[in-house]
C-alpha cells in the first residue's frame, strides 16, 4: 500500500475522534469535510485502513489502537513486506514479518498462531444456533453487497434455498427501483398477499417491506410507526411508486383497543395479516457497519428484547381469527429471535408455525429472521 505512513496517522485521527453510535460512515464524512487537503484516492485508502480494523471485530480490542490498525493492516495488499516492517519499528512495535510473508503466509493463521490473536465478532453465548458461523475467522473477508428491488416483472434470481421460490430482484436501476436488501425481499417473498387482504405493517419505518409486497397483490395496506417523520418519508415512497396505502401514528409498547388510519378507526380483529417487523440490534447487518463489534452494549438487548415482546403482545388481538403474524429481525441473536418466539408461543394466543433464518453471509447480504404464526 502507498503513502501508508502518512495515511496511516490520518486513520488513526479518525478512529480516536470517533464517538459511538453516530454511524462510522457519517463520522468519515465530517472528518473529511474537515480536512479538506485529501483526495478522493487518500479518503478512500484512509477509509480502507480505519474500516479493515473495524472489520477485525474484537481481534484487537486488547491492543492499543495503533497497535491494533497496524495489525489489522495486513489485510490490505502490500506491494513489500519491508514497508510494513518499517511501519513497525517506527511505532516501537516489536513485530517483524517474515521475508516473503504475504506469498506465503495466512494473515489468519499467522495471526492466530504467532501472535494469538484470534478473528471473532460477537461475545460467546448470544448467537442464534443457525447464525453460529457468524463468528467464524474467514468472514473478515466478508463484505454485503448493495441490493435492489425492480417493481417490473424482471427474471428472476435463484438462490439456491431448497423449497423457497425464485426471487424476482432487479438487472436494472430506473424509476422502479427501490434499494432494499436481499434478505429483506427474500422474506417478503415468504409473505402470502391475496387480493383483499387487510395487511398492517406494525413498525413499517419507511415502508419498505410494504412497497415489495405491494407490487405481487392487490392487498389493503396500512402503515404505522411512532415516529410521525418516517411516516411522511412512507407516503413519499408509496406516491412516487403509485401504490396506495394508509397511514397512522402508533406506540405499540402501549396496549390500545383501536388504530387511527387517517380517519379510519379500527378494532380488534381486523387485520388479514401483521407484519411486526420490530426494533432491534441490528447484529444482521453488522458487517456493513462494523463500528457496533467493538462497541456496542450488550446489556441493551434485553431493553430491545422486551419491547418486541410488548410491540406484539399489543399487536396481536388485531389480527383476525385464522389470520398470518409475521415476525421479523434484522438480527442474528437468540434472545431476539428464538426466545422472543418462545415468549410469544407462552403468552399470546398465536400459534407458532415456522420459522426462516436468512443467512446473508452465505447470500452476500444482511442476516435476517422470521418467525410466522398463525392466529
Amino acid at each position: 500500500m502507498k503513502y501508508f505512513r502518512s495515511r496511516f496517522q490520518s486513520a488513526l485521527q479518525l478512529l480516536q475522534g470517533y464517538q459511538y453510535p453516530e454511524p462510522f460512515h457519517i463520522a468519515a464524512k465530517n472528518f473529511f469535510k474537515g480536512n479538506k487537503k485529501f483526495g478522493s484516492k487518500d479518503r478512500k485508502a484512509i477509509s480502507e485502513i480505519a474500516y479493515t480494523y473495524l472489520r477485525c471485530g474484537n481481534a484487537f480490542t486488547a491492543c492499543e489502537l495503533q497497535e491494533g490498525i497496524l495489525l489489522s493492516s495486513l489485510f490490505l495488499e502490500w506491494d513489500d513486506v519491508a514497508d510494513w516492517n518499517k511501519q513497525a519499528i517506527e511505532l516501537n512495535l516489536n513485530y517483524e514479518l517474515p521475508t516473503h510473508f504475504f506469498d506465503e503466509y495466512s494473515t489468519i493463521d499467522y495471526l492466530a498462531s504467532n501472535l494469538d490473536k484470534q478473528i471473532n465478532y460477537y461475545p460467546d453465548g448470544v448467537l442464534m444456533a443457525d447464525f453460529e458461523h457468524y463468528n467464524e475467522s474467514y468472514n473478515v473477508r466478508f463484505r454485503p453487497k448493495n441490493w435492489a428491488k425492480d417493481h417490473t416483472d424482471d427474471e428472476v434470481r435463484n438462490l439456491g434455498i431448497v423449497g423457497v421460490r425464485e426471487l424476482k430482484v432487479n438487472e436494472k436501476l430506473d424509476d422502479t427501483t427501490q434499494i432494499q436488501d436481499l434478505s429483506s425481499q427474500f422474506i417478503c417473498d415468504t409473505i402470502n398477499v391475496d387480493d383483499g387482504d387487510k395487511i398492517w405493517d406494525v413498525c413499517s419505518g419507511a415502508g419498505g417491506k410494504s412497497l415489495n409486497l405491494s407490487s405481487r397483490g392487490n392487498g389493503e395496506f396500512y402503515l404505522s410507526d411512532i415516529r410521525p417523520a418516517i411516516i411522511q418519508n412512507a407516503k413519499s415512497r408509496f406516491a412516487s411508486m403509485y401504490y396506495d396505502a394508509k397511514y397512522g401514528i402508533a406506540d405499540m409498547q402501549k396496549p390500545s383497543q383501536t388504530l387511527t388510519f387517517g380517519a379510519l378507526e379500527v378494532e380488534y380483529g381486523y387485520f388479514d395479516t401483521i407484519i411486526a417487523d420490530v426494533p432491534c440490534s441490528g447484529s444482521g447487518t453488522w458487517f456493513r457497519t462494523p463500528e457496533h463489534f467493538t462497541r456496542f452494549d450488550y446489556n441493551d438487548l434485553a431493553t430491545y428484547a422486551a419491547r418486541q415482546k410488548s410491540i406484539v403482545q399489543n399487536a396481536a388481538p388485531f389480527l383476525s381469527k385464522g389470520g398470518t403474524l409475521y415476525y421479523i429481525t434484522c438480527s442474528v441473536f437468540a434472545e431476539e429471535n428464538t426466545e422472543v418466539r418462545d415468549w410469544i408461543s407462552e403468552n399470546t394466543s398465536l400459534k407458532f408455525v415456522e420459522e426462516i433464518a436468512f443467512d446473508g453471509i452465505k447470500q452476500r447480504a444482511d442476516g435476517m429472521y422470521m418467525a410466522k404464526f398463525e392466529a
